[in-house]
């Protein structure tokens, strides 16, 4: 039997969000968010008129190194900027706009437990 494998991902019970803010990106990189073993996602919507840049990890994104890049919007929230969604990476994530005066609003979805492996919290599986 050939062909791709495929798994159902079973992931333990969103328990929180943040707090919908929107958030600055200067032209300088800066950390956004740091480690969090409990993050389970996060969503971000560029929110401003520059592009913004962002590095999953402790890179320093730069105006032409980075992982991903949003669009801008053509209006200061006018919801047609880019957005980013991520359900598995817990690492920290570093961003740069294209220009001073960048935003985006962050939302993370965290779970009860720092350690998806236990009983009652079980993170993901291959079924």
């Amino acid at each position: 039997m050939g062909g791709p494998v495929r798994a159902f991902i079973e992931g333990s019970p969103q328990l929180s969000t943040t707090t919908p803010a929107q958030t600055g990106i200067t032209d300088t990189a800066a950390q956004i968010l740091g480690l969090d073993p409990k993050r389970k996602g996060m969503i971000i919507q560029n929110t401003g008129t520059t592009v913004l840049k962002f590095v999953l990890g402790t890179a320093t994104p730069t105006q032409t190194v980075y992982h991903i890049a949003l669009g801008a919007c053509t209006g200061a929230d006018d919801g047609l900027g880019g957005t980013y969604f991520e359900s598995s990476w817990v690492g920290a994530v570093q961003a740069i706009s294209s220009a001073a005066g960048g935003t985006c609003v962050i939302t993370v979805f965290r779970t009860g437990s720092p350690n998806w492996n236990l009983a009652g919290d079980v993170g993901t599986a291959m079924l």
